[in-house]
C-alpha cells in the first residue's frame, strides 16, 4: 500500500470521527443546534484531516490496531492535547528534524523530532509530539494525555500550581520551580513508571499513579463542574453534586502531603531532563 493511500485512510478516519463525535456526543453535551454541531465537525475535519494525511503519508502511525486506536483517541477524546501538539510540531519542524526511523515511537503513535527540546531538557512532549531524544518517560506523557483527554492539562497545571504553593506554605523556598515540577502528579507517574534509561514501563507503578492522577482529575472536575462550557463534561458525570470546595481541599491537601516526600526525579538520574 502506498504512503499516499495510507495518508488518505487516516484523513478519512479523522473526518468520520469528527462527524460522529460532534453529532452524537458534543451536540447533546453542549446543547448545540444541528447546524452548530455540523460546523464544529467541519472545523475539526479541516484541522485533523490534513494531520491524519500527514501521519499516514509519513507512516508515523502504522496501519495496525494499536496505532489506529491511538489516532482515534488523538482526534477525539484527546483532541485538545493534539492541538497543543500541532502547535509544538510547527516549532519542532522549524528547529529540528522529523524522525521516521524511531520504531518504538511508531509502535505507540508518537511523532518525534530530533534536535529540539525545551531549555534544560533532553526531550519535551506536547500531545503526541516529542521533541529531542526518544525517552520512554516522554511516551508515558503521551499515554496520560490519551487516558485523561481534556482533563490532562488541568490536572498537570493545577498540580504544579498547588505543589508550588505548598513549597511556600511550608517555608521551603529553595529551587521552587524544580521542586514543584518534580512533584506534579503526571511527572511523578512518568518518572517512577519509566526511570531514566528504562526499556519497559513498570505496570504496577503505572496502575498506582493512574489512580492517584484519577483522584486529582475528579477533584478538578468538581472544581470545574459549575463553569459554563468547560464544566459540561464534569456536570454530565454528576460531579456538580459535590461542593466545589471539596475539590479544592483534595487538590491542596494532596500537594501539601506530597511536598514532604522525595521528588519524582532522583538526583542520581543524569543528565537532567524534564517532561
Amino acid at each position: 500500500m502506498s504512503p499516499v493511500v495510507k495518508g488518505l485512510i487516516f484523513a478519512g478516519i479523522a473526518v468520520v470521527v469528527q462527524l460522529i463525535m460532534d453529532l452524537t456526543l458534543v451536540r447533546p453535551l453542549l446543547g448545540l443546534s444541528g447546524g452548530a454541531a455540523v460546523g464544529h465537525a467541519i472545523a475539526g475535519a479541516v484541522l485533523f484531516g490534513p494531520y491524519g494525511f500527514f501521519v499516514g503519508w509519513k507512516e508515523l502511525y502504522p496501519l495496525a490496531p494499536r496505532t489506529i486506536w491511538a489516532f482515534i483517541l488523538d482526534v477525539s477524546w484527546s483532541a485538545i492535547n493534539t492541538v497543543t501538539g500541532l502547535v509544538w510540531m510547527i516549532w519542532c519542524a522549524a528547529k529540528g528534524s522529523l524522525r521516521t526511523d524511531c520504531e518504538p515511537a511508531k509502535k505507540r503513535g508518537i511523532i518525534v523530532f530530533s534536535g529540539v527540546a525545551l531549555p534544560g531538557a533532553d526531550a519535551s512532549t506536547l500531545g503526541c509530539v516529542m521533541g529531542g531524544d526518544w525517552l520512554l518517560h516522554e511516551a508515558v506523557h503521551v499515554q496520560q494525555a490519551r487516558i485523561f483527554g481534556p482533563f490532562y492539562w488541568p490536572v498537570y497545571l493545577l498540580s504544579y500550581v498547588s505543589a508550588m504553593l505548598s513549597r511556600f506554605l511550608t517555608g521551603r523556598f529553595r529551587d521552587p520551580h524544580w521542586e514543584a515540577y518534580e512533584r506534579v502528579v503526571m511527572e511523578d507517574w512518568a518518572y517512577r513508571a519509566a526511570p531514566h534509561g528504562a526499556q519497559r514501563i513498570k505496570i504496577p507503578t503505572t496502575l498506582l499513579w493512574f489512580f492517584i492522577a484519577l483522584l486529582n482529575a475528579l477533584a478538578i472536575g468538581v472544581l470545574l463542574a459549575r463553569v459554563p462550557g468547560v464544566g459540561a463534561l464534569p456536570s454530565f458525570l454528576r460531579l456538580s453534586a459535590i461542593p466545589w470546595w471539596v475539590g479544592l481541599i483534595v487538590v491542596l491537601a494532596y500537594a501539601l502531603v506530597r511536598s514532604f516526600f522525595p521528588k519524582g526525579r532522583f538526583d542520581s538520574w543524569q543528565p537532567m531532563y524534564n517532561g
